[in-house]
């Protein structure tokens, strides 16, 4: 479990320290403040810089967009990977890059541009032999660029900075794929959006006939305790290949199984967001806007279910909301588990993020107060 975490020249973070984690951590903060930046920073340390990670950061912003007007450029700093970087702008070769890990940490992932040239070595055989900035005078011609990690004395490439964007993701799957290290941790990721059907049948399958089962079923008694069972089937009128299986629920009383989402919003929030935690036993859940379709009058029954399964499935949750429903739900789990919780709040201040943490003592008071924390 990540106790503190510390983040450096990631999207908007310059610099920014968390000191505290818990086992169930809530993030608030307004608009841009960088709420779901910091599920993003969690997400790639917990894949130990997966280049698969990387690239789905940048296409999940469109951030990889290119119009047929503009001219290629054959500059690797305009890579779109320079957008997870502050300020969207690669870190010049010898320079810092991004750095992420526990702040007492000395062996943070640090991931940066790096320069290799091939040559051959004693026995005749072409080796990529890593070149400093000092010999590097940004000819191309008999030199690559890549997005390397580097954790403490180890040096990982990551995939060559392509000039054209295209070629990135064919590249790190079909020549660097074998040398992704393994993650840090396991995670499950419930989006503002839930998860695609695909990945939530797919989580479905793992959970069905074991004991985690009777969980989910539990939790969406939450809103509906008619529901008795839910499968998964295919639906044939879908024509995405792949991603054609919807989830059924059977509720007592009624014959013929009815499609989850005829439910509402609120009970397929719900169905995610557990399904989602009881597949990260021994890893993180990272939930961008819980309280997305979910009633005030139920979060926090759904907060004190969240605190109980991670707690017992040792999972580490950070959420994010915009909603002070939500944050008070939160407290009221908080209260009633007080070893369990941390909350913090992302401010900009003269235009760096900054994290101001709360105790359940201070947010409590400050609810009481009517003081605003988000």
């Amino acid at each position: 479990m990540l106790e503190s975490f510390q983040i450096n020249n990631f999207r908007l973070f310059q610099h920014l320290e968390v000191g505290r984690l818990s086992r169930v951590n809530l993030v608030v903060g307004r608009n841009n403040a960088g709420k779901s930046t910091f599920l993003e920073a969690v997400e790639l340390y917990a894949s130990n810089a997966s280049s698969t990670v990387l690239l789905d950061l940048v296409e999940s912003r469109q951030e990889t967009w290119f119009s047929e007007v503009q001219l290629h450029s054959q500059n690797f700093f305009d890579n779109p990977m320079r957008h997870l970087f502050f300020g969207h702008k690669l870190p010049r070769i010898g320079e810092e890059g991004i750095s992420l890990g526990e702040v007492s940490s000395h062996t943070k992932i640090h991931i940066g541009a790096a320069v290799y040239q091939n040559k051959n070595d004693d026995e005749g055989t072409i080796r990529k032999i890593r070149i400093s900035d000092v010999q590097f005078d940004e000819d191309l011609s008999n030199v690559e660029v890549f997005l390397v990690a580097e954790e403490g004395k180890r040096t990982r490439r990551l995939f060559r900075l392509a000039r054209d964007v295209r070629d990135i993701r064919h590249s790190s799957r079909m020549l660097y794929g074998r040398q992704e290290s393994e993650f840090k941790y396991t995670w499950q990721i419930v989006s503002t959006e839930n998860m695609p059907n695909r990945k939530l049948a797919a989580l479905w399958d793992l959970t069905s006939l074991t004991d985690l089962e009777s969980e989910v079923i539990s939790a969406l008694h939450l809103i509906d305790d008619r529901i008795s069972g839910v499968a998964f089937v295919e639906d044939i009128s879908q024509k995405r290949s792949g991603d054609n299986r919807i989830p059924l629920v059977k509720i007592k009383g009624i014959d013929e199984p009815l499609p989850l989402k005829s439910m509402g919003d609120g009970i397929t929030r719900l169905f995610h967001i557990i399904v989602a935690l009881v597949n990260a036993r021994n890893g993180l859940l990272l939930i961008d806007e819980f309280e997305n379709g979910l009633h005030w009058s139920v979060q926090p029954k759904v907060w004190d279910i969240v605190f109980q399964l991670a707690n017992r499935l040792n999972v580490q949750v950070f959420a994010t909301t915009h909603s002070r429903d939500c944050i008070e739900g939160f407290n009221h789990a908080w209260n009633k588990y007080p070893a369990l919780g941390a909350f913090f709040r992302l401010d900009a201040k003269a235009g760096l993020i900054k994290a101001t943490e709360y105790t359940s003592e201070t947010l409590t008071d400050a609810i009481d107060m009517d003081v605003e924390v988000r």
